[in-house]
């Protein structure tokens, strides 16, 4: 259990006193015509760059531990981002008329190893194949050989090749289950920790499809006996999940109000998330920093949005509202977007597109400089829209990491949302180390990055348009 009000030598006062001085005079009641856009003021790159830099200090700290999933260094954050939500004058729409929002998970771990059962043979876990966790007690579907380019029924249980590339994994959005073999590991993949854990459920919400299907590691005798069997055989899954603890997590959730009455229920989300994984305990006699800081991944990205929060209220009030949502745990399974897509601020339906933020503190060589790129682009008319308005945004250089389907945008995509992730390189060498500091950071390039944000995401939330996915390509 967490004792969110135990001392500690980041009291709340000292923490709020840190917070960034920002201007807290509401956004002017602007009503500009639909579908147009009045003219903004000019964005002072200095005092940006200055902000940036301000809120990476302390996001990026030692003194936040690592913002771990769940903890209260994550809490911490979270009531750092409210404060900074709160001095502009947004409207909360968390817990208690606040702005943060407290999301409990309860975890299960197995009474016995889950078994596999393909056709009349039955394979046992730890035996035959391993699974790091699973999204029901009971995962069913017919088989269905992958091959490239086809489309995968909702329901199947999806069977990969023993040299299927890591790509592969991008275009199995309907599957319930994805069987591989044991050297197919997908790259970033992390190795499951000592924690008993093997399955997750928001506290208080129904069971609704998982945001990526529950995948097994099989040896290599399984693989082989599996793939042998015919497209259509039953598959199914079975664990008998017993509780173990609860944990909690938080998200920070505020609202710009548009101006035009009958757009209210209609909202852009800008979002990121706003923990990372922690600090690991020193081993004895170690002087290597244990702290994982997560500068990039994702400090920069709720910077980010902090601070095209400030932006866009400072000028023309859009017609539609804005939501900035900043999500907790990401790192350790998506709960606090997957909690804010099971009790939205919004209908899902009215909501415009959810652009999430996440790892902008570098340039990447692989695009043109001062290019953004964005995952998923070919996937919707959002990336080309905002393009068209000004964003220097292309399609991500990298589809082989699959990060359209690695970041909180899935949780939203899944459920029909237009969503995609904004970022500005791929997987560094600091990337979930703990030299992902203040020191690799390019703040220069995150001015530049959020100054070119504002005005395509006003386009985006003053127009009468809403993206949509390209036929075929909707996850």
């Amino acid at each position: 259990m967490f004792r969110t009000h135990t001392s500690r030598p980041i009291a709340l006062a000292s923490l709020l006193a840190a917070a960034v001085a920002c201007n807290g005079t509401p956004a002017p009641e602007v009503t500009p015509d639909k579908g147009a856009v009045a003219a903004a003021p000019a964005v002072d790159a200095a005092l940006l760059e200055r902000r940036i830099a301000a809120h990476m200090r302390f996001l990026a700290s030692d003194a936040l531990n690592g913002r771990g999933s769940g903890t209260r260094d994550e809490w911490i954050a979270a009531t750092y981002i409210g404060a900074q939500l709160a001095a502009l004058g947004l409207e909360p729409m968390g817990d208690d008329g606040w702005f943060v929002q407290q999301v409990e998970v309860q975890h299960y771990k197995a009474a016995a190893p889950p078994v596999l059962t393909a056709g009349d043979r039955t394979f046992t876990r730890g035996e035959a194949f391993t699974v790091n966790s699973v999204s029901g007690p009971r995962l069913a579907g017919p088989l269905r050989h992958f091959v490239a380019g086809a489309p995968v029924p909702p329901g199947a249980v999806v069977i990969l090749p023993a040299d299927a590339p890591t790509s592969a994994f991008g275009a199995l959005g309907g599957a319930v289950l994805v069987l591989r073999k044991a050297a197919a590991t997908p790259t970033g993949a992390r190795a499951r920790g000592p924690s008993d854990r093997i399955a997750s459920q928001l506290v208080g919400v129904p069971p609704g499809p998982p945001a990526n299907p529950t995948v097994l590691t099989l040896d290599a005798a399984t693989h082989e006996a599996i793939t042998a069997m015919a497209d259509g055989t039953p598959v199914r899954l079975e664990s008998e999940l017993v509780p173990l603890e609860r944990t909690r997590t938080w998200n920070v959730v505020g609202r710009l109000a548009g101006s035009d009455p009958s757009a209210a229920s209609q909202a852009v989300i800008l979002s990121a998330h706003l923990d990372h994984i922690g600090a690991r305990e020193a081993r004895a006699g170690e002087v290597t920093d244990a702290i994982y800081n997560g500068a990039d991944d994702d400090a920069s990205g709720v910077t980010a949005v902090l601070e095209l929060a400030r932006l866009l209220t400072s000028g023309p009030r859009p017609r539609r509202p804005i939501v900035f949502a900043l999500f907790g745990s990401e790192e350790a399974g998506g709960y606090g977007a997957g909690y804010f897509v099971d009790r939205p601020v919004v209908p899902l339906s009215d909501i415009v597109a959810d652009l999430q933020i996440e790892m902008i503190g570098r340039p990447d060589d692989k695009v043109a400089a001062g290019t953004l790129w964005l995952t998923g682009y070919e996937r919707s008319t959002l990336g080309p829209k905002l393009a068209e308005h000004g964003a220097r945004l292309v399609a991500d250089p990298h589809p082989d990491q699959r990060f359209f389907e690695r970041s909180d945008n899935i949780r939203f995509a899944r459920r029909g949302v237009v969503a995609h992730t904004v970022s500005s390189f791929g997987l560094h060498k600091e990337y979930h180390q703990p030299s992902d500091e203040l020191r690799h950071v390019n703040v220069a390039h995150m001015r530049d990055a959020v100054a070119s944000l504002v005005e395509p995401v006003r386009w985006l939330a003053t127009t009468t348009e809403k993206p949509d996915w390209i036929e075929g390509k909707k996850p």
